[in-house]
């Protein structure tokens, strides 16, 4: 049975019980359809050779415009609503990352991963690695990374990115 139909057959037993006993019933359907959501939201699928090419081809064209200041491929590549947080703690909107990044204020030089892990959770895709990001500003820094990329008309746009410096 759909969400929808749950949700018409609850409004239609409204009718026929007394409050509290919606009230109580209500409530158990919600915690019933958060712990569905849940479980379909959070089971991860591996993804397909193709799509894994698709999202690192995504994330290695944003690294080339990061490194080069590409503003206009970085609005492309990441999310209108993008929250990128740096291992400092520093979060950023997407327009505020963009300007740093291609402004001089950040002058990346090089950005290696390894350790990828991809996981697909439906049109998003969550990759986790180590990171080595080297700044004109900041020298070297060892990193922990997870991205969000999700697929917005078609193409792939990094979503949201948290960065956690390694011992």
């Amino acid at each position: 049975m759909k969400i929808g139909a749950v949700v018409t057959l609850l409004s239609v037993s409204q009718c026929s019980l007394g409050v509290t006993e919606w009230q109580t019933m209500k409530m158990l359907m919600r915690l019933n359809l958060a712990v569905l959501a849940t479980a379909m939201l959070c089971g991860a699928a591996e993804p397909s050779a193709a799509l894994k090419d698709a999202v690192t081809k995504a994330e290695a064209e944003w690294k080339d415009a990061v490194i080069k200041g590409d503003r206009s491929s970085l609005e492309k590549l990441m999310a209108d609503d993008l929250s990128y947080t740096h291992s400092n703690g520093k979060t950023q909107t997407k327009e505020e990352f963009i300007k740093e990044a291609t402004g001089g204020a950040l002058n990346y030089k090089g950005i290696d991963f390894e350790d990828t892990r991809i996981r697909q959770y439906g049109d998003a895709v969550v990759i986790t690695h180590k990171a080595t990001i080297t700044t004109v500003q900041n020298g070297t820094s060892h990193l922990y990374l997870t991205e969000v990329w999700a697929k917005v008309h078609g193409q792939w746009q990094l979503a949201t990115r948290h960065a956690l410096k390694l011992p």
